[in-house]
């Protein structure tokens, strides 16, 4: 049995700037997080285990929808495939008639319908082939229920890749960032 060895480990950190972010209103697609992108190129597969943390702020009475989830190279990931920033998303992961139920799946989701402050959070990983990527946090209202503004405040994006030796068998393989729907 082979033990997976490892041949180099790099961790990165990029905080939300400016720190607070301000949601206008509902969206059906993600926007960016400014001052977290984090741009990569290597030429070996890597692992990467990525997290957000951060706070979210609502200061209505009224229901809001708030959506966080990674995107790399201008996809958004959903646990293990990669599809289009479009408003048409949920066709490609098939149980769902719209976003709202399938944005529920990874990445982060908050309902509130009282003035609060949470922390919010989430943590992926993926396993991707040599090339330039490059990894944002995009965030979203959501439309079925929507009082705004809603902020997001204070993030914090950390990076970890790890490279394996090319023969070790981690469980999964690594892909490209295109389209998988």
């Amino acid at each position: 049995m082979y033990n997976n060895f490892i041949r180099s480990e790099k961790y990165y950190v990029k905080q939300q700037l400016p720190r607070s972010f301000e949601l206008q209103g509902p969206s059906e697609t993600f926007v960016k997080l400014p001052g977290l992108t984090l741009p990569f190129y290597h030429t070996q597969p890597l692992l990467y285990k990525i997290k957000f943390e951060g706070k979210c702020y609502s200061p209505h009475s009224k229901g809001i929808w708030l959506y966080l989830r990674l995107m790399i190279d201008d996809y958004l990931l959903y646990i293990n495939r990669l599809l289009p920033n479009t408003a048409n998303r949920y066709q490609y992961i098939g149980e769902y008639q719209e976003n709202h139920n399938n944005d529920h799946l990874g990445g982060f989701f908050w309902f509130s319908n009282s003035p609060s402050v949470i922390a919010c959070s989430f943590s992926d990983m993926i396993y991707l082939n040599p090339g330039l990527h490059v990894f944002d946090v995009g965030t979203r209202g959501g439309y079925l229920v929507g009082t705004f503004p809603t902020y997001v405040q204070a993030g914090v994006l950390t990076v970890e890749m790890i490279e394996y030796d090319q023969y070790a068998d981690i469980g999964i393989k690594p892909m490209n960032t295109t389209f998988s729907g």
